[in-house]
């Protein structure tokens, strides 16, 4: 997970960008909550966007059969944006159009997950023994 400015610029926003370096989450169950945590409400998710108040607290899911991946909006208020390497690669610029709620959307490594304010998640392919460490 990681701040991207190009991405705050987009959206234009008054909140400040925060400075925060890159996360890595290793994601180890079949599925994964990405949004913010509440103190009054329950929802904890397992990758969590901090200070993002654009990110709601549901956003999106994370969800793996042990070979692929996909993600899915969760109904957030903002849309959650994807990214695919072959975009990326042909110089497409940011995402425009949100997913589809409810939709599961295949993921390959090195997608790019855009949310928030400034949240770009990227899905790496597993690394080698060095995530065990993680």
């Amino acid at each position: 997970m990681a701040v991207d400015p190009h991405w705050y610029a987009e959206q234009k926003v008054a909140d400040p960008l925060p400075a925060d370096e890159p996360l890595v989450f290793a994601l180890r169950t079949p599925n994964a909550l990405i949004g913010r945590r509440s103190p009054s409400q329950n929802p904890t998710p397992e990758i969590d966007c901090g200070e993002d108040g654009g990110v709601s607290r549901r956003q999106a899911q994370l969800s793996t059969d042990g070979k692929h991946w996909w993600i899915e909006d969760l109904g957030s208020v903002n849309g959650t944006y994807l990214s695919t390497l072959d975009d990326q690669d042909a110089g497409a610029g940011l995402p425009q159009t949100p997913l589809e709620i409810g939709i599961r959307h295949a993921l390959q490594p090195y997608d790019r997950i855009y949310l928030g304010a400034w949240t770009r998640l990227t899905l790496l392919p597993p690394m080698d023994a060095r995530t065990e460490a993680l």
